[in-house]
């Protein structure tokens, strides 16, 4: 099973668990899919308190700020006026004596739901705290979805809240957020909070209720580059300069190079049927013969250069490299970049 699958598998199987009031002493929350550790995080509280004594048996911590000694210190004690406490240790990645903690999970208390939360880079499974972690606890790694397997889990996760969504605006909602399934679920959020369920998503609800526009927007920038129309991709180009606070240079970036490394693999499988394209790549029906176009037309040392051209502005976003102009400029000089090979 892919790795974005089972983790999207797994996250809905502790969802139910935590529907059914199956509730485990011990969670670790880890991995790069922030919006579903949240998810999970939001349900156990939801589970786990009362309303009315929430106040009394909460408590949340952070991991630059307490250490593990503390988390156990509070653990042990007994919730007020309820059946359960919750701790709830946050930025868990940045503890500095994590192995303090081993003690407490070989013998927790019953009354007190402990959640370790360790977004991004997860704890080694081969360290004595991953270890105990792993025997007496539930450990969910939210990994980061697969990219040839976002459009079949964005697909089913939509099925499962009650919609279906045609395969335009399914691309649109792919590509424009990067290929990030947690960038993904928070756009979808906005769908459904304004489409009645049992319908189908269209392309004009993603450009509503996501704020993209119709005809400017990262998947039309992509296919002008991709048949080289310079004039469309200028156009584009000025709509992103223009309102650059609305389209954050990693999120573009991300996506043109989730864009390219695709046209890559279809280079490196020109030989293929589209079948077989779409299948190793993820590719939708309709857009492989824009990928075809594209793989001729930044064939060999020129997809080298785009993807140089791209990672030079993600460096130079970041700061590692010298940037001596704004977001908009280094954006812009990127694209002219590509625009002239």
């Amino acid at each position: 099973m892919a790795k974005g699958t089972s983790s999207y598998n797994e996250f809905n199987a502790l969802m139910q668990q935590l529907d059914n009031k199956e509730v485990a002493p011990i969670y670790l929350l880890q991995g790069e899919e922030y919006r579903m550790l949240e998810q999970l995080l939001d349900k156990i509280e939801q589970v786990v308190l009362d309303e009315t004594t929430k106040s009394f048996n909460h408590h949340l911590f952070y991991g630059r700020e307490t250490t593990a000694s503390d988390i156990v210190n509070v653990a042990r004690r007994f919730p007020m006026m309820a059946e359960k406490q919750l701790v709830v240790y946050k930025e868990a990645q940045y503890c500095r004596n994590p192995d303090e903690i081993i003690e407490y999970l070989n013998n927790p208390v019953p009354s007190t739901v402990l959640v370790w939360y360790h977004p991004g880079k997860k704890i080694a499974s081969n360290r004595k705290v991953g270890k105990a972690f792993a025997a007496k606890g539930k450990v969910f790694n939210g990994d980061a979805v697969d990219e040839r397997q976002v459009a079949q889990v964005v697909t089913q996760l939509i099925k499962d809240v009650g919609y279906d969504i045609e395969p335009k605006p399914l691309h649109l909602l792919i590509e424009n957020s990067g290929g990030k399934f947690s960038v993904i679920i928070k756009e979808l959020d906005k769908v459904f909070s304004n489409v009645e369920k049992g319908n189908k998503i269209r392309e004009e609800h993603i450009e509503k209720y996501v704020g993209i526009n119709k005809n400017y927007n990262v998947f039309a920038l992509q296919k002008a580059l991709a048949k080289k129309q310079r004039v469309l991709a200028m156009e584009i180009l000025d709509f992103f300069t223009s309102n650059i606070n609305n389209h954050p240079v990693p999120l573009m970036v991300g996506a043109l190079f989730s864009y390219f490394r695709k046209v890559a693999v279809v280079q490196s499988m020109r030989k293929s049927t589209d079948k077989e394209i779409m299948s190793a790549v993820g590719i939708p029906f309709f857009a492989m013969s824009e990928y075809r176009e594209a793989s001729k037309n930044f064939g060999g040392k020129k997809m080298v250069k785009v993807i140089e051209a791209l990672n030079d502005c993600d460096l130079k976003f970041k700061g590692i490299k010298e940037n001596a102009g704004g977001h908009a400029a280094l954006f812009e000089e990127t694209i002219l970049k590509i625009l002239a090979l």
